[in-house]
């Protein structure tokens, strides 16, 4: 009886909260770290973006720096699935394995990373998850009920936590600091054997796409003037050209002036984010019109 009344309660529980969420409008951030800001988006592209609606959307594929970008401020239909931590390979073979079709892809090229899928992304890909979160949206990571109260507590203190972080931008002697430790780690070049296995793999995949008719787009985003000509930006910068030729595949290009701000020489802060974001709205758009 006892048991019986337990699982009757935990079904109208489940009822309840399933029905909050779908009532719901919660725009907070509900991830309580990195990796979970990954996956939400992630689920977000598998489980909440409808096919017809991704055929009109631009994807942002790319890594944490790409992730500073604001797609609202670009206009409709545009998605950021750059991912924290990890490199365009994920996003884009997150798209292919979705089999999901969008307008065009814009390929962010300042990381090549492992092509190896992450398996927290293996696993919202089975149709156990699948079939699971797409019915309840509740068991989404988005809605857990830890991740809702946590991001509703650091949502009410955002302007706080972005104070810090510019404080702690503003302590130029750390910021020089730390540029110098990544600028000798970008004078170590990565060996050719290794570049070549990895531009492989993502040419089948950018052509993959070009044959599905999806337009795809590369960009650079900036980094800090002290990194840009590192051995190993230029050298990535090269192999980009050498695979995906200009003339045959499509390039932003960069602005002509860097004068943005940065948290640690790869990051924008927030205010540069912004202005960047709307530099590559006007790329976009005179891109656009040429065609």
């Amino acid at each position: 009886m006892m048991i019986r009344r337990s699982l009757i309660l935990t079904a109208v529980l489940l009822i309840l909260f399933e029905a909050f969420i779908r009532l719901s409008d919660i725009k907070w951030d509900t991830s309580q770290n990195d990796k979970a800001i990954n996956l939400i988006s992630a689920q977000n592209f598998i489980y909440n973006l409808p096919d017809n609606e991704v055929g009109m959307d631009t994807l942002i594929i790319g890594s944490s720096i790409s992730r500073k970008l604001l797609p609202d401020s670009l206009g409709e239909h545009y998605v950021n699935l750059a991912f924290n931590g990890w490199s365009s390979y994920d996003g884009l073979e997150l798209v292919r394995l979705t089999r999901k079709k969008p307008a065009c892809i814009m390929v962010e090229m300042n990381i090549v990373g492992n092509q190896i899928l992450q398996q927290d992304m293996v696993s919202s890909l089975r149709p156990l998850s699948y079939y699971t979160n797409t019915t309840f949206k509740s068991f989404q990571l988005r809605n857990q009920p830890i991740g809702l109260m946590v991001g509703y507590f650091k949502n009410l203190m955002k302007n706080k936590i972005e104070e810090q972080k510019k404080k702690k931008r503003e302590n130029l002697a750390l910021y020089k600091f730390n540029l110098q430790l990544e600028k000798k780690k970008l004078w170590q070049t990565i060996p050719d054997s290794v570049l070549d296995a990895k531009f492989t793999v993502l040419k089948s995949m950018i052509n993959h796409f070009r044959r599905e008719n999806i337009n795809v787009i590369f960009f650079e985003a900036p980094i800090d003037e002290e990194l840009e000509n590192t051995a190993t930006v230029v050298k990535l910068r090269k192999y980009f050209h050498l695979y995906f030729p200009v003339g045959q595949y499509t390039y932003l290009p960069g602005p002509k002036i860097n004068n943005f701000s940065y948290s640690d020489g790869f990051h924008l802060t927030a205010e540069s984010a912004v202005v960047y974001t709307l530099y590559l709205k006007q790329q976009l758009n005179d891109l656009n019109n040429v065609n």
